[in-house]
């Protein structure tokens, strides 16, 4: 069993509040390993102990939780091949929407025991060239690689910074229902991931539509962590500390540019790991009683009609 240590503090935060036990550590990865092992659907699956102590630890030390995430998230492998399928690095769409610098976790935090700050941007996205779902795709690839390599992320959780610029109703009508309620899945049931706050700022006219079919899909207490601000971003310092941020939005860390060359150089030394992982999935044609399928997971696309609003 290898895993990271953990800084004191981190240490402290995580027996505190997510009911961490150093000394059952190893007995709960070998339940969560030995039930893996029992399901018949899941006989491709083998994570390494820091992924699944991930899981652990984003739910809390709960198994049952624990399980229902790992199942869900094997899943949606199989079940939504638009976002975990075809996932080189080096495939001209991914690469270029690395180049945008659209997801940026933040390099620092507020202290050794704080969340992880991620900035989304659009500015310098092209929605005449790629699609919203692309977006999502290389999103989520990076969430991967800080549930493997970030303990703050998944001990202390994430907020999340939301940059509008750019964001025009191209790109705002591609958000649609159905993609909507994948990414609040994956997001929620799947990933062990913790949203502490969200801000949203600089937003375009017309994100309204886009931002209420998203809350649909929202928990009460989900929701009551979204906040949003006007244009500028100088309101932000009230809860996010200048010295975190890159220098484009008045802050002290380096440039948005430095972050873009980092994460995108950070994504692609994971290719061989992208390119095994495909492999690790869910045969729906062996789980026990029902298979999971896009439609009994997700609904039918057209039921979501209702939803839109011109």
């Amino acid at each position: 069993m290898t895993l990271r240590p953990l800084p004191p503090l981190l240490q402290e935060k995580s027996q505190r509040e997510i009911n961490e036990d150093p000394d059952r550590i190893a007995s709960d990865l070998s339940a969560i390993r030995e039930w893996i092992e029992k399901q018949p659907h899941l006989k491709s699956v083998n994570p390494s102990d820091q992924w699944l102590l991930a899981f652990l630890r984003g739910n809390k030390f709960s198994l049952e939780k624990t399980k229902n995430k790992l199942d869900m998230y094997y899943t949606l492998r199989t079940v939504v091949p638009e976002i975990f399928r075809n996932r080189n690095p080096f495939d001209p769409t991914v690469q270029a929407i690395l180049n945008m610098g659209i997801f940026l976790p933040l390099r620092v935090t507020k202290s050794e025991d704080s969340c992880r700050v991620c900035l989304q941007r659009f500015k310098d996205f092209d929605s005449s060239k790629y699609r919203f779902v692309d977006i999502v795709k290389v999103c989520f690839m990076i969430i991967e690689i800080l549930i493997l390599e970030d303990d703050n992320f998944i001990i202390a959780g994430e907020e999340f910074l939301m940059d509008g610029t750019g964001l025009d109703l191209t790109t705002l009508s591609q958000w649609t229902p159905a993609l909507a309620k994948k990414c609040v899945t994956i997001f929620t049931k799947a990933l062990p991931v913790r949203l502490k706050s969200s801000y949203l700022f600089n937003m375009s006219p017309g994100y309204e539509t886009a931002y209420n079919l998203f809350k649909i899909f929202l928990s009460e207490k989900l929701k009551n962590r979204f906040h949003i601000y006007g244009n500028g971003f100088e309101a932000l310092y009230d809860v996010m500390p200048r010295n975190l941020l890159p220098k484009e939005y008045g802050g002290e860390q380096g440039t948005v540019q430095e972050l873009t060359d980092y994460w995108k150089k950070k994504v692609e030394s994971y290719s061989e790991w992208y390119l095994r992982e495909e492999l690790a999935c869910s045969d729906e044609s062996l789980r026990p009683n029902n298979p999971h399928t896009s439609s009994s997971l997700f609904g039918v696309e057209g039921s979501f009609r209702k939803l839109l609003v011109d």
